[in-house]
């Protein structure tokens, strides 16, 4: 098994902040989606 040793942390304030971490990155990749998106629509009203 080549878990790391991370993962088998008895505390779970480790894996809840990795979880806050990795919600956060997906959020601003959604919003960056998003907002190019909108952007692309405008120009093309142009």
């Amino acid at each position: 098994m080549m878990i790391p040793d991370f993962f088998q942390s008895p505390e779970p304030i480790n894996n809840i902040g990795l979880l806050k971490i990795l919600l956060g990155l997906f959020f601003v990749l959604f919003a960056t989606f998003v907002g190019v998106e909108i952007r692309l629509e405008n120009d093309e009203e142009d």
